[in-house]
């Protein structure tokens, strides 16, 4: 089996299955906001949520790296391949800024309300940069 198609698939899997659960963290901090849902009761699931994410993220990236090698550094210099690396350092800033929203309305440091909006702004700006990321990977403008 050749390895470059194994790892694009790879590469697809973890963004769509892992990557792509990002998108439910700020849908559900939304709704629990509005529905005033207690924190405690979101964050039973969003943090494996925020998890398998952060750990996606990163197995996004490691499987991206080994294709550009793969390709022979094909892509390093495109400036479409650079700006998605950016983002997904954004992508994984905003993850540990929307875990620190959680963390700080679960110990009280937050009022419960602020952390939900928190929560779901830097979701929403996860997957404003992941989308971005996507953009740039299907079209490479530049």
């Amino acid at each position: 089996m050749n390895l470059i198609p194994f790892t694009l698939s790879l590469h697809v899997l973890v963004a769509v299955l892992g990557v792509g659960t990002i998108g439910a963290l700020p849908l559900a901090a939304r709704g629990a906001r509005r529905a005033s849902v207690a924190l405690g009761a979101l964050a039973v699931w969003t943090r494996p949520l925020l998890l398998t994410a952060r750990l996606s993220l990163l197995l996004a990236f490691a499987t991206g790296v080994l294709l550009d090698f793969l390709f022979q550094g094909a892509f390093h210099r495109a400036v479409w391949f650079r700006l998605a690396g950016l983002l997904v350092v954004l992508t994984a800033v905003c993850l540990a800024r929307a875990k620190a929203a959680l963390a700080g309305g679960l110990s009280g440091a937050l009022a419960e309300p602020v952390a939900l909006r928190r929560l779901e702004v830097w979701g929403f700006t996860c997957v404003i940069a992941v989308a971005a990321v996507v953009v740039l990977m299907a079209w490479k403008p530049f």
